[in-house]
């Protein structure tokens, strides 16, 4: 709690005016920077989150689901195999690139859509705002990844890491292996992120936040991959 140096009236942690006598308590945050949020959220995500919970506009966090577009169609690729589909790698990259952008803000609503009704079930406080600016600045580790693992896996297993027959682990099993690990390291990374973000926001128990969380991934991701599948691709 936050006690108001005018009036001595106890307010909640991310409030920034008064409740009783409407005096600041807390420095204004009207926007936040990419990058100094960038290095926060990896040095420190409480801090980080509570800037976000804060800030008056939650700039950025469209860019941020960009990526989560663009990393969900790949994986969608990886889990379905689809390399056995295209020719070489330019166009699966292509195809990638251009269908992740395109579906990245509606899967990035609806996720946090879902991660909102989850947290509302479970007695959250926090408004869907404040929830969408925590899922966005959640997805930091899915950007690193779509940024420096994703190229390592293009330019280094090429397309059999998509496709089987032969399949990347057959082919480079163990630069395969590191790669699907970093993969997996950075998206736990996100949804500890995310379900840390939730339970500030929320005023709720970490372990709360991890479920909601969890079953709201798990949920979206069975989606997706029911609505990749039936494309046959």
């Amino acid at each position: 709690m936050i006690v108001c140096p005018v009036c001595r009236h106890s307010n909640d942690d991310f409030a920034i005016t008064c409740t009783s006598c409407s005096s600041y308590i807390q420095d204004r945050v009207p926007n936040v920077d990419l990058f100094s949020m960038i290095w926060l959220m990896i040095e420190s995500p409480s801090q980080a989150f509570k800037k976000v919970i804060v800030a008056e506009h939650k700039n950025f966090v469209l860019f941020l689901s960009l990526f989560l577009g663009v990393g969900a169609l790949f994986t969608l690729m990886w889990v379905s195999k689809s390399g056995n589909s295209f020719d070489n790698l330019f166009l699966l990259l292509l195809f990638g690139t251009f269908i992740g952008l395109l579906c990245a803000i509606p899967l990035f609503f609806l996720l946090s859509g879902v991660i909102y009704s989850g947290a509302i079930i479970a007695k959250g406080t926090a408004s869907f705002k404040e929830t969408y600016g925590i899922v966005g600045w959640s997805l930091v580790p899915v950007m690193l990844s779509v940024v420096f693992v994703l190229p390592l896996e293009l330019s280094s297993v090429g397309l059999v890491f998509f496709s089987e027959n032969p399949s990347g682990l057959e082919v480079k099993p163990v630069v395969t292996g590191v790669l699907l690990g970093l993969d997996g390291f950075f998206a736990l990374w996100t949804i500890l992120l995310a379900a840390r973000g939730i339970s500030m926001a929320h005023r709720f128990r970490f372990i709360t936040g991890f479920v909601v969380t969890v079953i709201s991934v798990s949920a979206v991701s069975l989606l997706s991959v029911y609505i990749y599948s039936s494309f046959n691709i």
